[in-house]
């Protein structure tokens, strides 16, 4: 509201006198609109958009009470603010008038120092509120146009809300597509069972949520668009799962620009050259897009007070933060496949090793693991603090795949002039046809269970290289699950 804006007070009462008397109080500093009994009142609210009512109780056929009960229930105007002016003075009239959705209440024969005290306080509320609104709508707008499809499906995959940004990605007005049935509608018939069933799993618990995955969608056009999809579940006040929350970016020049890279790969074996090209597509076209939506969906945490709405929004940061990981991993991947040397320093294994595992306390405690470490000594070696990645990789790794309530292992051995660090977890295991696979960037176990994108390994096995040491996998000696391993050497 700009300094020369006046606020707009309605003055209701079927007294023509006390009327009267409240403009000559008001009518130097705000604009005074007067009703004369209930029902003029309710048409002078929808018509006149007060920003404050004075609002007598006795009056005939409508009294202050209904008339305020309307405006809360009926016109759903929770935000205006209602001082009842009245000569009842017990407590059940005030608690009558609470109920009807009354701010406050001034006592017959008012007094002019009482009356702007109570207006001025309650304009400044009001007008915080109304400044509120503005921000959190402006939130949602930059949410709307930012270029991300979101949309809410339902049990049964129909769709219940989408953004104006996802609508015109679809090339269907939002009227056309709510209600209307997903998978049936927009995803191509060859797509349609694996993502039926893809969701399935996730209204079941049975896959991780928040990991990528890609299909096509079928837009009004008729062409057919790709988009990488980040998916969380959403809960009612009991747990239950009841929604799908989906956010969607389309891809499809990108794959494009894909196939022409993976082409030029070929002509250049894998050059440093592709390798910087591919390190920049990933920080300017993915990083930038995801930065902003963090950006926005910070700030509508701040700004929204419907804890369903706050819970959606809170799915959509942690979806967009899993997707700048992704980013900033292979980005390092690139970036440490261009090294050729490296510089070491002497540093302490256990007080890395003891600051990976306060790092990843929390995901700890929610598994119930027990951390069985027992250092005894100092561990002096050389090493890179590029060190400290590979340990971080290594025990998130062993933290996931371990079953709860069960236990993670990390020993140091003397092997004479090197020290070999392992971590053993008790999850599934790997094959042997798989061991050294497992190291190779982009590839994975467990892919009906989990969606990744397997680089957390592949920096590992960077790393380790880069220190001329070996990293390996085998199976757990003392039961079910794997020993990861590293060599790194001594520090005289």
């Amino acid at each position: 509201m700009t300094p020369a804006t006046r606020n707009k007070i309605l003055v209701v009462d079927d007294e023509v006198l006390n009327v009267e008397l409240m403009r000559a109080y008001l009518s130097n500093e705000y604009d005074v609109i007067s009703a004369y009994n209930g029902k003029d009142a309710l048409e002078k609210v929808k018509n006149e958009n007060p920003d404050l009512i004075l609002l007598d109780v006795m009056m005939p056929e409508m009294d202050g009470y209904e008339v305020c009960r309307v405006i809360r229930n009926d016109y759903k105007m929770n935000f205006i603010p209602i001082i009842m002016v009245t000569a009842l003075t017990s407590k059940d009239d005030h608690n009558k008038g609470i109920e009807a959705g009354a701010d406050d209440f001034l006592k017959k024969p008012v007094g002019k120092f009482e009356l702007d005290k109570k207006i001025s306080s309650l304009l400044r509320i009001k007008q915080q509120h109304d400044d509120l609104l503005t921000d959190r709508n402006k939130a949602y707008d930059y949410l709307d146009y930012v270029g991300v499809l979101i949309a809410v499906l339902d049990k049964n995959y129909n769709l219940i809300h989408i953004n104006k940004k996802g609508s015109d990605f679809l090339e269907y007005r939002k009227d056309r597509v709510l209600n209307t049935n997903w998978i049936s509608s927009f995803v191509p018939e060859n797509f349609a069972d694996h993502v039926r069933k893809t969701y399935d799993e996730l209204m079941r618990g049975m896959i991780r949520v928040d990991e990528y995955h890609e299909y096509p969608l079928i837009i009004g056009s008729g062409e057919e668009r790709y988009f990488m999809w980040y998916d969380s579940v959403l809960r009612d006040e009991d747990g239950n799962i009841t929604h799908i929350l989906i956010s969607g970016e389309d891809i499809t020049e990108r794959r494009e620009a894909e196939i022409k890279l993976q082409d030029y790969a070929s002509q250049l074996e894998r050059s440093n050259e592709l390798k910087d090209l591919f390190t920049d597509i990933m920080r300017h076209d993915l990083l930038n897009p995801a930065g902003l939506i963090r950006s926005f969906t910070e700030i509508l945490i701040e700004l929204e007070m419907d804890e369903r709405k706050k819970h959606i929004i809170n799915n959509i940061n942690e979806s967009t933060t899993k997707l700048i990981d992704l980013i900033e991993g292979a980005a390092q991947l690139a970036k440490l496949e261009s090294m050729e040397e490296i510089g070491f320093v002497r540093v302490n294994l256990a007080s890395l090793l003891e600051e990976s595992i306060e790092n990843f306390a929390l995901d700890i405690d929610h598994k119930s693991l027990e951390m069985d470490t027992s250092f005894a000594e100092e561990y002096p070696a050389m090493a890179n603090p590029l060190i400290e990645r590979v340990f971080s990789n290594l025990l998130s790794n062993a933290v996931k795949y371990t079953a709860d309530d069960s236990q993670v292992r990390i020993c140091i051995d003397d092997t004479g002039d090197k020290w070999k660090v392992s971590f053993i977890d008790q999850g599934d295991g790997i094959p042997d046809k798989d061991k050294l696979a497992v190291f190779e960037r982009f590839k994975r176990l467990h892919k009906e269970n989990i969606r990744g994108s397997g680089i957390g390994l592949a920096i590992v096995k960077r790393i380790v290289d880069l220190h001329n040491e070996q990293v390996g996998v085998i199976d757990n000696p003392d039961g079910q699950g794997s020993v990861f391993w590293l060599t790194l050497k001594k520090a005289q």
